[in-house]
């Protein structure tokens, strides 16, 4: 194939890439390029291992020299997240991706790039390759299906691995003087409720929320937007409490991890109350504006009188429902007091729905202190009880708590300033990350994340600084070195 990076340095490494923009790879379809690494490695002459979810592991021996030296980890994800522009024609289950480079950054033409992770998987193919460095035993983990919850990473085998030493290498969204030190781990809860129905009657308004900024959950929860499930939770109860209230709809937000941007509720009201009802909503409305003109600007309420619908749930089920939703935690729970600016818990309510069958609402739970989740899902569950719904943990992902003494990262960190004059900067997140789940199924695991600059992960402004990643490979080379010694 013809290369576009030809001539560039770190040769070797940005081949790989190239070799692997040209298989498609996006999650749930990294087969092909599994098989492309097994070959990779099976000409170097090295072991490669391939589960069932497409995760390969490969093995390099030590260097002549550094045989006794506890063996290192080196990971990234396979996957890539596949967005095009509306007018780009490529076809991700076949089509290679069209590189580019643009005043010392790799792009690709009309689509994401797949940097978040393909250059962990370049170098990784680079290192496997390559006999030119000192290095310890080494076992390189390319995972599969990161970008839709983890899941190459939930299904490996932990026996497979015998390092306590990991590098974490994936680039979603990094400068190469950053290193995440902690991630949040999390557990989804869903609630129910069997609903029970009567035939509506007296006055009907149809009240709705729009306009809130939403966003990811892990990201924005500590910016205090607005959730629009509580706030017209909040709304309702204001009607209640002058009023009897009946639900006959009441649904809002699509993902667990969203903050919920919108709702809709259906209400019944005795007859002749619609009007003081919708006064009372609109007052509260304004309250909740005032409230949120520097997070969520945009707030918008409307309550119109429509026509009567044929049921409504009865009295009691309607007050369980909106006082449930009205009392369930939502939003941050509490800040890191070893990271500045870090949310260390918070729970998102992130859909409702109902149908003639079933009340369902979904949360997400997330933390870096394991206790503070396990506490907070108590809570959900004595909720749940007195209100008449079901609580099931449906799932979760493992965090990864901020350990001040890793030595991997003393080391990292030392070297890192050593060579380019500048200290690396911890950074931590609330979402989840591979490094989780690493540490759940290997708690003795110390774990260091690098990666080159790279922007615009998930779009497709996505670039990778070519410079950066020679720099972070040559930094790779330098600490495998390092690491010979310890």
């Amino acid at each position: 194939m013809e290369y576009v990076t030809k001539g560039l340095q770190p040769e070797d490494a940005l081949r790989y890439f190239e070799e692997i923009s040209a298989i498609p790879r996006g999650s749930g379809n990294e087969g092909a390029v599994a098989r492309y690494i097994c070959e990779v490695a099976e000409k170097a002459g090295l072991e490669a291992t391939r589960d069932e979810a497409n995760n390969v592991i490969v093995k390099k021996p030590a260097s002549a020299g550094c045989e006794n030296a506890a063996p290192v980890m080196l990971q990234g994800h396979m996957d890539m997240v596949c967005v095009k522009l509306p007018d780009c024609d490529h076809d991700f289950e076949k089509d290679p991706l069209k590189l580019k480079v643009e005043n010392g950054w790799l792009k690709a033409e009309g689509t994401t790039l797949g940097a978040d992770n393909g250059s962990a998987c370049a170098q990784m193919l680079a290192l496997m390759t390559r006999n030119d460095y000192r290095h310890p035993p080494l076992e390189f983990v390319f995972t599969s299906m990161e970008e839709i919850g983890l899941l190459g990473a939930k299904a490996l085998d932990p026996s497979l691995i015998s390092a306590r030493r990991m590098l974490n290498m994936d680039s979603g969204a990094s400068e190469e003087y950053q290193t995440v030190v902690s991630c949040a781990g999390g557990m989804v809860y869903d609630f129910k409720r069997t609903p029970s129905w009567e035939v509506a009657v007296g006055d009907a308004l149809r009240l709705k929320i729009s306009g809130l900024q939403g966003g990811h959950s892990a990201i924005t929860i500590g910016e205090g937007r607005g959730n629009g499930l509580k706030l017209m939770a909040r709304i309702l109860r204001a009607v209640s409490d002058k009023m009897p209230v009946q639900i006959s709809h009441f649904e809002g937000g699509m993902k667990m991890n969203a903050i919920v941007s919108s709702a809709v509720a259906v209400i019944t009201l005795p007859q002749g109350k619609g009007e003081e009802a919708a006064a009372i909503a609109k007052e509260a409305a304004a309250q909740i504006s005032e409230e949120l003109r520097v997070s969520d600007p945009g707030f918008a309420f409307s309550c119109e009188k429509i026509e009567l619908p044929t049921k409504a749930l009865k009295a009691e089920e309607s007050a369980a429902l909106v006082n449930f939703l009205f009392l369930l935690p939502d939003g941050m729970r509490c800040m890191s007091r070893e990271i500045e600016g870090l949310v260390q818990c918070s729970s998102n309510i992130g859909i409702l729905k109902m149908s003639d069958e079933e009340i369902y609402l979904c949360d997400c739970i997330r933390t870096a202190e394991p206790s503070q989740g396990e506490e907070l899902g108590r809570e959900f569950e004595l909720l749940a009880d007195l209100f008449g719904f079901s609580a099931v943990r449906t799932g979760g992902f493992s965090g990864w708590k901020y350990d001040p003494n890793s030595k991997l990262r003393a080391v990292g960190m030392a070297l890192f300033e050593k060579m380019f004059g500048r200290k690396m900067e911890i950074q931590a997140t609330h979402g989840g990350l591979e490094c989780g789940e690493f540490i759940g199924k290997i708690p003795d695991m110390d774990i260091m994340t690098v990666a080159p600059t790279c922007t615009g992960a998930h779009t497709t402004e996505e670039a990778m600084n070519i410079t950066s990643f020679a720099k972070v490979m040559d930094y790779l080379v330098a600490l495998l070195g390092e690491l010979c010694e310890g």
